[in-house]
């Protein structure tokens, strides 16, 4: 582990770092707490206070916490690190792409590359890319997350590829992610506190391409605690660097005391379970499994002892998302924090209907993006009416192709002079 400073950077805000073992130790020493300091002051300050958390979960928990204690949760934001950006960024003016648009951008790039080159293993490298950009994509965020540079690929022409996608990007007046997180921490001196308290919680190793993020959060705060775990046995180098990197930056961390003078790390010694309340269910397949939890959570919650009922899960897949599934049919109310994520801002009815008609520009596919989108492309024509007129074109030429109809639309007097207009709105 790097050394720990004994004094912070001058220039570094109030930044106090605590190290606990278990967040039930944090949470009774430090978060607890942090809470009762702000909460006081949440209504008089015009700086917010906020907590940034690794996971929703961890939300979660301490907004649990607070409501069952009766505290007010007034005037704190929970971000999570893109709402974090979010903010940040609106006082840089600086444009990050959405994911939808980076896939559409290095799509391109790969179709125009496999075009333009004569070497088939190249040609069908960038073919690939072009079908499933994602994978390429991901390791392009990796890349320049951890601040290499393209020079680190292997191969030329992968190589090249990257650098004709990072250009075209440039170009449409985007800034790479990553590259928005350092120009952020830059500026974060230049301005004034964006809060006035904020708690920082539940980050390790894992998360080492949010470093830039989090600095510059913690620069944008007059008075910032963090809150970082004990090293993981299975990553205990990568932790220790990882924390001697915030006590290198903020001074050193003070250690949290273990519940009650106890060690934290064993939790069968702390929850004993009678072996009475140990369920085993088993399921052939993923639905039977799903139903399975769903009749273990009906007979949990008939019980009046019980308050609060969680289900974790290996990660996202078809059982969570059956469960959901399940749980909503029999009219169970939950908090569905991993089988439905949040659709992005382009995930709607009206995009897909767009994607459909660009990959068949055809009527069916027309009038299913007409009826989803609010858009007055039209003039204020009516859909009906649109339709309407579009199906006596097809009757007269047996052709529903797009532009064939837009070019007939063109070359008839009727529709050209008409109010419609639609060979002017089918371009």
């Amino acid at each position: 582990m790097p050394p720990a400073r004994t004094k912070p950077e001058v220039h570094s805000p109030r930044a106090s770092l605590h190290i606990g073992a278990s967040p039930e130790a944090a949470w009774e020493n430090v978060v607890r707490q942090w809470f009762e300091k702000i909460a006081p002051r949440g209504l008089h300050d015009r700086q917010p206070a906020a907590v940034v958390t690794a996971s929703r979960n961890q939300a979660y928990f301490f907004r649990s916490r607070l409501l069952a204690e009766g505290k007010s949760l007034m005037a704190v934001k929970f971000l999570s690190p893109p709402q974090l950006r979010e903010l940040l960024l609106r006082r840089c003016d600086l444009p990050v792409p959405l994911r939808e648009h980076l896939r559409l951008l290095l799509g391109v790039t790969a179709e125009q590359f496999a075009s333009s080159s004569s070497d088939d293993e190249t040609v069908l490298v960038a073919k690939s890319i072009a079908r499933e950009p994602d994978r390429f994509l991901r390791a392009i965020d990796q890349l320049r997350a951890a601040g290499w540079t393209l020079d680190e690929i292997d191969s030329p022409a992968l190589r090249e590829l990257a650098a004709r996608f990072e250009e075209q990007v440039r170009e449409c007046g985007f800034t790479f992610v990553h590259d928005a997180d350092r120009v952020v921490l830059a500026a974060a001196q230049k301005f004034q506190p964006l809060f006035r308290d904020l708690l920082v919680f539940g980050f390790d190793a894992a998360h080492w391409p949010l470093w830039p993020l989090l600095h510059a959060a913690t620069l944008s705060s007059a008075e910032t605690c963090v809150v970082l775990r004990d090293p993981r046995d299975d990553a205990r180098n990568l932790d220790e660097t990882w924390i001697g990197t915030w006590e290198e930056t903020f001074g050193p961390a003070e250690v949290i005391p273990p519940m009650n003078g106890r060690a934290t790390t064993s939790l069968t010694g702390a929850l004993p379970v009678p072996a009475s309340d140990v369920h085993f269910v088993i399921g052939r397949d993923t639905t039977q499994q799903a139903r399975a939890i769903v009749a273990v959570v009906a007979k949990f919650l008939a019980d009046a002892s019980c308050e609060r009922l969680g289900i974790l899960f290996s990660g996202p897949g078809a059982l969570p998302r059956l469960v959901a599934t399940f749980l909503q049919a029999a009219g169970i109310a939950h908090n569905d924090g991993i089988a439905y994520f949040a659709p992005s801002a382009f995930d709607d009815h009206a995009w897909r209907a767009w994607l459909e008609l660009q990959q068949a520009p055809r009527l069916k596919p027309l009038f299913r993006f007409l009826r989803a989108t609010d858009w007055q492309i039209f003039d204020g024509v009516s859909v009906l009416q649109i339709e309407e007129t579009l199906r006596r074109c097809y009757n007269n030429v047996l052709v529903d192709n797009i532009e064939l109809l837009r070019d007939y639309c063109a070359s008839s007097p009727d529709l050209r002079h008409g109010s419609v207009g639609l060979d002017r709105a089918l371009e």
